[in-house]
């Protein structure tokens, strides 16, 4: 009897070969998912926030020895600043002032030294402002001089805020022992009317050693900057990263443009 010739058995290569596909599939969708979560995990800022306080605070109004308005500016119930609203005059001799004062050790106001002045006084901010760690801060124990007059044999004008309404003071405060950034609005009743004003509004940012800008209520000190239009860099990372994973699935065609994407992206 001649025996039975049978084809040879060619359907276990093709399901090999379709496990093997599935197999590389599934590599490269788990390729494709830890990269893309490693792109995230990239774009993702540190977790800044920015705390705004609204307010219509009044200060203290000046008596002889005068009149303190504490500032606590991350209201966990320590006081952090206070304002010293002073009016004392005997005999055509004294001084009329407002001051702000650390209230912690390591606190500070962003000083200034104005034109024809003898000392560093608060500096009166415009919106805007970015208050970090290259700020010019100060602190005394007797205080920053916002505005004031002092006569003795002669009267001295004092402070950045003679002329001002409106506008910020720069803050650094100490909790647990970081550095925290902040601000706080001050408006007069008058240009110079330093001896009547309110507190109105005051921010800090949640993250130790973060820039906080000047009338700034949310996001991070970078995005209130209007200094550059162009894509942070974690952008720029996704993009290229969903290009380059969107053209490995399209295969070595695209591949190859990718290439000569990025060959010519690095000519001048």
């Amino acid at each position: 009897m001649t025996a039975e010739l049978r084809p040879p058995v060619s359907s276990n290569r093709k399901r090999t070969a379709a496990r093997l596909s599935q197999n590389l599939e599934k590599n490269l969708l788990a390729y494709a998912a830890a990269a893309g979560a490693g792109l995230l995990a990239l774009a993702q800022p540190a977790a800044a926030e920015v705390v705004y306080t609204p307010s219509n605070m009044p200060m203290a109004q000046p008596f002889d020895g005068g009149a303190l308005t504490e500032l606590d500016i991350n209201n966990d119930g320590t006081p952090d600043f206070a304002f010293s609203n002073y009016s004392y005059f005997s005999h055509g001799l004294g001084a009329a002032y407002l001051k702000i004062l650390p209230d912690q050790t390591g606190n500070a106001i962003v000083g200034v030294l104005v034109e024809g002045q003898h000392q560093v006084t608060a500096a009166a901010l415009a919106g805007g402002v970015e208050v970090g760690p290259d700020s010019d801060f100060q602190s005394s124990p007797s205080g920053l001089v916002m505005g004031g007059i002092f006569v003795s044999t002669i009267q001295q004008d004092l402070g950045s805020w003679l002329k001002v309404e409106t506008a910020y003071l720069g803050l650094k405060f100490v909790v647990d022992g970081e550095v925290h950034y902040g601000w706080a609005r001050v408006k007069l009743v008058s240009p110079g009317g330093y001896a009547s004003g309110s507190i109105s509004g005051y921010a800090y940012e949640t993250v130790p050693n973060q820039p906080i800008v000047t009338g700034q209520t949310g996001g991070t000190a970078d995005g209130n900057k209007q200094v550059s239009q162009a894509k942070p860099d974690s952008a720029r990372i996704l993009e290229s990263g969903a290009q380059t994973l969107g053209m490995l699935a399209m295969g070595a065609p695209a591949t190859s443009v990718w290439r000569s994407k990025t060959t010519a992206d690095r000519l001048p």
